[in-house]
């Protein structure tokens, strides 16, 4: 586990159980991009932004820390304690492709149509 040295007074101000989080991650293979102030952590706080998503069995509220899946454009999974200072996050999801209307719209006219021949079958033959 190599905590970069320009990181490590910042990383020793983190409650012991995200720094523990952060320690397993890293060897596992995850490494640190920021340690920062700001979004979503409260300004006498701070934030390890993640380069990688934390491990599936990590991925839960335990031992002091709670976890929650956020889907917004910053990050996606957050860390955190009771107090709500300090927050481990990982990167975002990619976006999700957009819908093709055209096809939705194909789609909805072929059933009903659809229902349209089965309901008035009787009626226009």
């Amino acid at each position: 586990m190599n905590i970069p040295a320009d990181m490590e007074s910042r990383f020793a101000e983190f409650p012991p159980e995200l720094r523990e989080l952060v320690i397993f991650e890293m060897q596992a293979g995850n490494a640190i991009v920021a340690i920062a102030n700001g979004d979503p952590a409260a300004p006498c706080g701070a934030h390890i932004q993640l380069q990688q998503a934390v491990k599936p069995e990590r991925r839960r509220s335990t031992n002091g820390v709670v976890f929650f899946e956020r889907h917004c454009a910053k990050y996606f999974g957050e860390f955190t304690t009771a107090e709500r200072y300090f927050f481990v996050i990982e990167p975002p999801r990619p976006s999700e492709p957009i819908a093709d209307m055209d096809a939705i719209r194909a789609e909805l006219v072929a059933r009903e149509r659809a229902s349209d021949e089965a309901r008035f079958r009787d009626t226009y033959y």
